[in-house]
This record gives C-alpha cells, sequence and structure tokens, in this order.
C-alpha cells in the first residue's frame, strides 16, 4: 500500500537512488546518479519551502511498506492553479504506485493548497506517465513546446484537473 509522508534529511541516501538511471532519462540523462551531498541540499530546500509563508511549494516521499521509492510534489503556478510532478525509482514502476500516490496528493493539494486546478505534464516518450494521469483523473489539454538537452524542441502533452465543488 502506497502511503505519503515528508522527507527528512536522513532521507538523502534514498532520494539520491530515485533520482538516477531511468527515472530521470529525461531531465537528466539515463547513465545520471545524485549524489547524496545533492539529495542533502535538495531536503534543506523541501523543509525551507515546506516553512515558507505564504507556502507554494509542497513536496512528499512516497512509501511502501516504509521503502521510500519515490516524491510527488506541486509549485503553485498563481492563486488558482498548481503544477505537479512526481517521480519513482525504476524499480518499482509498473505496479500502481504512481497513481495512487497522484491520487493520494491531489486530495491534499487541493484542499490544503485551496487551488481550483492542477495541471502536469510528461515527456512524449514517456506515455506511461500521461497513463498514470488519466488514471488520476486528468485530462490531455494539449501540448507545449519544450526544449531537449540537445537544443531542439519538443511538444510535451500537457494535462489538468480540476477540484470537484460539490
Amino acid at each position: 500500500m502506497v502511503e505519503l509522508r515528508g522527507l527528512t534529511p536522513d532521507d538523502a541516501p534514498f532520494v539520491a537512488r530515485i533520482y538516477s538511471g531511468a527515472s530521470v532519462r529525461f531531465t537528466h540523462g539515463e547513465g545520471y546518479q545524485m549524489p547524496v551531498e545533492d539529495a542533502a541540499v535538495r531536503l534543506a530546500k523541501v523543509h525551507d519551502q515546506d516553512q515558507a509563508e505564504p507556502r507554494d511549494h509542497w513536496s512528499l516521499g512516497v512509501t511502501v511498506a516504509g521503502d521510500l521509492i519515490g516524491i510527488v510534489k506541486c509549485r503553485r503556478q498563481d492563486e488558482s492553479a498548481a503544477a505537479l510532478s512526481y517521480i519513482l525509482r525504476e524499480d518499482t514502476w509498473g505496479r500502481g504506485h504512481a497513481t495512487d500516490a497522484v491520487r493520494q496528493f491531489v486530495s491534499l493539494i487541493f484542499a490544503e493548497a485551496a487551488v481550483a486546478r492542477l495541471e502536469a505534464m510528461h515527456h512524449p516518450d514517456n506515455p506511461a506517465s500521461g497513463r498514470v494521469l488519466v488514471k488520476a483523473g486528468f485530462t490531455r489539454i494539449g501540448t507545449v513546446d519544450l526544449h531537449a538537452g540537445d537544443g531542439q524542441r519538443v511538444p510535451y502533452p500537457v494535462y489538468e484537473l480540476h477540484r470537484r465543488t460539490s
């Protein structure tokens, strides 16, 4: 069962493992391995963002049976919208963990951040991420051209999810 929890400085080795290999193929290149020192810096930044007022970033660890396997996060774009992203360790893919984590996180963010809309996107060569978003209730609304590492412009699929008003 997937659970979300706050991140701590002790998570640095686990975060370094999450940000490595195929998990970061579209952001850092498949051979990338985040150094533990960089993970510690990232976690300190997450802690500062969690304490900020007004708060505009949220990051939670994704755990299964106590094992930190990923991170789900969002940042406020404006008063009514936030951008969601997530990353899971490559050895945990294909088991529904990302979908479960995103569903849980969406409920939390709609309540805590009081935004009306969440937006997410994925690299076009990562269709599994799009399936996660659709299963979590997002709808594809178009594409946005972003620069890839080689300077080429790549059409990233964009999705959104509106808070239910009932």
